[in-house]
């Protein structure tokens, strides 16, 4: 069954009684969100690859090949994370913005 990533994303303009509240600075929640997908996307990748052998591709095992697939990793795992298609850097932003909503809320 192939579903379209598209139908498993939120709406764009959510509801007033689902919208999330707002953040002091967006900016910045978009960065630290896509940069948590990204590291968690490129640990996953990297348990992933674990087991596989060395490849002629990396250097044929030499001592170059574990730091150079680490980082190869690490930028698949940006990428992914900027195409924003497993929506982990969504929910992380979703989760501040309840933070700072929290915390106003005990403020008042």
């Amino acid at each position: 069954m192939d579903i379209a990533a598209t139908t498993l994303r939120s709406p764009a303009t959510p509801t007033p009684a689902t919208a999330t509240p707002a953040v002091p600075n967006p900016e910045a929640a978009d960065k630290v969100a896509k940069e948590f997908e990204a590291m968690l996307v490129g640990q996953l990748m990297e348990s992933m690859f674990a087991g596989m052998r060395e490849s002629p591709l990396f250097g044929g095992g030499g001592p170059a090949e574990k730091p150079w697939r680490s980082m190869m990793l690490q930028e698949y795992g940006k990428a992914i994370a900027e195409s924003g298609t497993l929506g982990i850097g969504r929910m992380t932003q979703d989760e501040i913005a309840r933070l700072y909503a929290s915390q106003a809320e005990q403020r008042s």
